[in-house]
């Protein structure tokens, strides 16, 4: 009797246990299943911007894409993804008419084209190459003419960052991607905006370098800035301060920099030449000309910038803040609206400056005084200019300073080009010949090291230059 209780008591809790077995199997199954359909739907990812300085400003060289799985290294290619790329642009069929002559250019379009890519990886978040991992770098080409993040707005003659800036990622027709643990990735889901911040993206050649400086004048002028400081070693270096052109105004200091090649500052060619140096970026909102507080600045007859004292003012507050700048080597130069307020600077603070290097300078002769010029006799200059610029006409501008300043026997040298045009051997136009560049942008030489005179480097001529 004992013996058959405990096996009815057995059975039943055998029973009980088979129902509850088969209840969690179902569960479990069902899980897995919906597992299975996750793994098996678009792999998502989100993506951050890697960007560059190059001799025409900036470009947009890849996107680092972040999937939430690790991806084998092996099935990454070149091949593997399709890019295409929408921005904001300056609607340039409007401004010259025709079929869209009702439409006001001063709204901007936005304008989709694909990218082409030239390698991809695996790599860790900054970009470096890794075995299988989260991260994909997509490396893209890029050229004077295609992957600016900038918006150029030629009634208003300033840059912008592109509002928007996408990147549509997609798996290339008839690619697939492998999953570090072997399974196939048919399809991805890539968010396509970027974020071009400073905190966001990525640029490399701006390491080192802090473009969040404010100063506001007594005036009542406030100048965003960056600067770069070299390693402290307890000795004393030089000051470069440089002067950005009409398009690169504003309140991002990135601009600023990345609006020319201004990252070659930081570079190592650079600071070695100069045994390290402290970089200064100014920036105005306006321009450097304006000359009345009504911002009248594209005929300015040769009288100074509105920013005169404010400049002034930033740039001895930033001394006075690092003790181991030389004072005897401060350095200013610039290009365009830069080169004027160069000139400017030099005209009405002969013995701040070490040296000078107006590039493409803006000021016109007509309203320099001989007796303005007659300060800067000694003051060592360096010009830069090409012969084609029709921005900036040199028979108005450059030529006639320097042919004055010759003749008082001042200690002026010059780099005079023909024309401005490519000299890395990367870009040529449709004849096959070097990439032509409009021949205002003279600065490309200053920032390659390629201006000498009689044999003399101009960077190594800069550094030994001293009060």
């Amino acid at each position: 009797m004992k013996k058959n209780v405990i096996m009815v008591l057995m059975a039943s809790l055998c029973l009980c246990t088979m129902v509850g077995c088969g209840s969690n199997s179902a569960s479990q199954a069902k899980e897995v299943e919906e597992k299975v359909e996750e793994k098996t739907g678009p792999a998502p990812g989100t993506q951050k911007a890697v960007g560059i300085g190059d001799d025409w400003g900036p470009a947009v060289s890849s996107p680092i894409v972040h999937f939430d799985e690790a991806i084998d290294s092996a099935s990454v290619s070149a091949d593997t993804f399709a890019v295409s790329e929408t921005k904001e642009s300056f609607n340039y069929a409007a401004l010259m008419g025709g079929e869209d002559s009702d439409v006001d250019p001063s709204e901007h379009i936005t304008v989709t084209a694909d990218r082409k890519i030239t390698d991809a990886y695996t790599c860790d978040e900054n970009g470096n190459k890794t075995d299988s991992s989260e991260y994909v770098a997509i490396e893209m080409y890029y050229s004077p003419d295609e992957g600016s993040p900038f918006c150029y707005d030629i009634l208003t003659w300033q840059n912008t960052v592109c509002n928007p800036y996408e990147l549509e990622v997609k798996l290339a027709d008839g690619q697939t991607l492998k999953s570090a643990d072997g399974r196939e990735i048919s399809e991805v889901s890539v968010d396509s905006a970027i974020d071009l911040s400073l905190d966001k993206a990525l640029f490399p050649q701006l390491k080192g370098a802090d473009l969040t400086g404010t100063y506001t004048s007594d005036a009542g002028y406030t100048l965003t800035y960056g600067s770069y400081a070299p390693e402290d070693d307890g000795n004393k270096h030089p000051l470069v301060i440089w002067i950005h052109g009409a398009g690169e105004g504003g309140k991002q200091n990135e601009i600023a920099v990345l609006g020319n090649e201004v990252t070659a500052l930081y570079g190592e060619e650079f600071q070695k030449v100069m045994g390290g140096a402290y970089v200064l970026t100014p920036q105005t909102e306006t321009f450097w000309l304006t000359y009345n507080e009504n911002g009248d600045w594209q005929d300015n007859p040769g009288v100074d910038s509105v920013y005169l004292s404010s400049l002034k003012g930033l740039i001895d507050q930033y001394v006075a803040d690092n003790e181991n700048i030389d004072t005897d080597r401060i350095y200013i130069g610039g290009c365009s609206n830069g080169g004027y307020m160069t000139m400017d600077m030099i005209l009405n603070y002969p013995d701040y400056f070490a040296a000078a290097f107006p590039i493409c300078e803006a000021y016109s002769d007509a309203g320099i005084k001989d007796e303005q010029l007659k300060g800067i006799k000694d003051l060592p200059t360096w010009f830069i200019y090409a012969k084609n610029d029709t921005t900036v006409v040199p028979e108005n501008f450059e030529i006639p300073t320097v042919a004055r300043l010759e003749k008082m026997g001042a200690d002026v040298h010059t780099s005079v080009f023909d024309d401005v045009h490519d000299t890395t051997g990367r870009f040529t136009g449709e004849d096959g010949n070097p990439y032509q560049y409009m021949g205002h942008w003279s600065w490309l030489y200053f920032f390659n090291n390629e201006c000498e005179e009689n044999g003399v480097n101009m960077w190594t001529w800069l550094a030994e230059q001293h009060k």
